[in-house]
């Protein structure tokens, strides 16, 4: 982790400043990673109480970037350098973070869904046309 930077911050800053794609929280290792991180129990039953009262502000984790044998040494390069940016505090977006998910965003940006989950590129996701019901209708 980088002292000071929020890991949800940091994988923000990865994704849409670096292009790289990461894990970020506890990935689905809960214990391991409070223990690994030195959270009390006491502390980690403080942040169940924030989540269940609906902000996930400040909870323990941290960042996972995985690397594969198809990555170049380029790939990797830049990895290390997006990451001393942020280390320096050297980072080209305004972020503001959503206290419901925890996830930062830059300021202003607003996801697409529709296009982000059509089924073809550039196409807008449709309901199902044959008839059937679709998921959770």
């Amino acid at each position: 982790n980088l002292a000071g930077v929020d890991h949800y911050q940091v994988a923000a800053i990865l994704s849409f400043e670096g292009g790289i794609a990461v894990r970020n929280g506890c990935l689905c290792a809960h214990p391991y990673i409070l223990r690994l991180l030195r959270v009390s129990g006491d502390e980690a039953l403080r942040h169940q109480q924030d989540i269940v009262n609906g902000t996930r502000v400040g909870l323990p984790g941290l960042v996972r970037i995985s690397f594969g044998c198809y990555n170049t040494r380029e790939e990797v390069d830049h990895a290390v350098g997006v990451l001393a940016r942020i280390a320096a505090g050297d980072v080209a977006g305004d972020y503001e973070q959503d206290p419901g998910s925890g996830a930062y965003w830059p300021r202003g940006h607003q996801p697409d869904y529709q296009r982000y989950f059509a089924l073809q590129p550039g196409m807008p996701a449709r309901p199902r046309e044959h008839g059937l019901p679709r998921c959770g209708v």
